[in-house]
């Protein structure tokens, strides 16, 4: 079955398109917060570029959360809308769980992986997991400081940092054997899996009632007042 995958929990703005767990085609933006503009041109141009008519779709994945709260409230929107018009199952797949999944996949030896998306200022949204993608530490916004890690962090233990929270981490501050892999970011491929387990196990969202899990309010900043 042919499922379409969206991820804007970040900067970059991110469509595939899947069958089964064969990625057949994505596009990765990363000009910036554009989300809004660049995602429904994308989505038709990758479905009209491998011949796929949105009424071939058996259902739509979306990264849940959390992250950016404009990027994730667009692609909700755009995903919800496409499952409701197609009538098609919604898949929500957790941002953090994404990322840790894709560093298993290209670091299998990792025994802990600590998936990492940027968030305000010395932040970041993160959680760990195990080889098994069990989650040993739930999903939180962390202050990056000299003590961040002194309860995660084993140096008997193979630890993949990844995405894109990651590159405020510095590598030298860091026991050995631990690995900040930033070539793993946040994209659309890597729901495939998740989104097709989730497919075929009937773990369907909730189309009219899914909320992202924003973790954070939006940060709005207030006007200046002139003298």
């Amino acid at each position: 079955m042919h499922i379409l995958h969206i991820e804007t929990s970040t900067k970059i703005c991110s469509i595939a398109v899947s069958y089964g767990k064969e990625v057949l085609g994505f596009l990765d933006m990363t000009e910036g917060m554009n989300h809004t503009a660049q995602l429904a041109p994308a989505i038709e141009e990758l479905l009209k570029s491998k011949s796929i008519k949105p009424g071939d779709l058996a259902a739509v994945s979306v990264s849940s959360g959390p992250g950016s709260y404009t990027g994730l409230r667009v692609g909700s929107s755009t995903a919800k809308a496409m499952a409701y018009a197609l009538g098609i199952p919604l898949l929500p797949v957790p941002s953090l769980y994404a990322l840790a999944g894709a560093a298993i996949k290209q670091q299998p030896k990792a025994q802990l992986v600590i998936p990492m998306i940027d968030a305000r200022r010395n932040e970041v949204y993160t959680a760990v997991y195990d080889q098994d993608l069990r989650e040993l530490v739930p999903v939180s916004s962390m202050l990056l400081d000299t003590s961040s890690f002194e309860r995660i962090l084993d140096p008997d233990k193979l630890i993949i940092l990844c995405g894109d929270g990651s590159w405020k981490v510095d590598q030298d501050r860091l026991p050995e054997p631990t690995i900040i892999d930033r070539s793993i970011q946040s994209s659309a491929i890597h729901l495939v899996d998740p989104a097709y387990d989730m497919f075929v196990g009937h773990r369907h969202g909730d189309i009219l009632h899914f909320v992202p899990f924003y973790l954070k309010p939006p940060n709005i900043t207030q006007p200046r007042t002139l003298a």
